[in-house]
């Protein structure tokens, strides 16, 4: 990742997931918003507990909770399949960017220590036309001195 500190956790989770190759060439990450056509993609804050552990020390594990959605065709059977192959994909990644320590810039006095899909990708809504929005849980946590 990149030298230059983001100044909000989710700006850096942003900017991360926009390193995952298996994003549609041009189509856009965006923040608490997602367009009404294919296919834009989107990470939400999510509520939920945020310190996981508190050191004597002062150091404290947190957690932060958030949604990665997409928009995307419905059109049949094989595009939903494609969508549900990219949410396994998706979490994959995760999984693997953990694993080789290759994780999220954070704000100052922020360190991350994982990244990773609490589940599958799903169909979270399905609109009037060919179009749905997917979606999976993720999780960071980080360290915060």
């Amino acid at each position: 990742m990149s030298e230059i500190l983001p100044e909000t956790i989710i700006e850096g989770i942003r900017d991360y997931i926009r390193t995952y190759t298996g994003l549609k060439e041009g189509a856009p990450v965006w923040v608490e918003r997602l367009g009404n056509e294919p296919t834009e993609y989107a990470v939400l804050p999510l509520a939920g507990r945020r310190v996981v552990a508190e050191y004597i020390t002062g150091k404290r594990v947190m957690e932060y909770s958030f949604a990665f959605r997409s928009m995307e065709s419905t059109a049949d059977d094989l595009v939903r399949m494609e969508n549900n192959g990219f949410y396994e994909s998706f979490a994959q990644w995760l999984d693997d960017q953990t694993d080789a320590g290759d994780l999220p810039n954070l704000p100052a006095g922020m360190y991350a220590e994982g990244i990773e899909a609490l589940g599958q990708g799903f169909l979270f809504q399905e609109g009037n036309s060919d179009t749905g929005i997917y979606q999976v849980q993720c999780r960071l946590v980080y360290e915060q001195n």
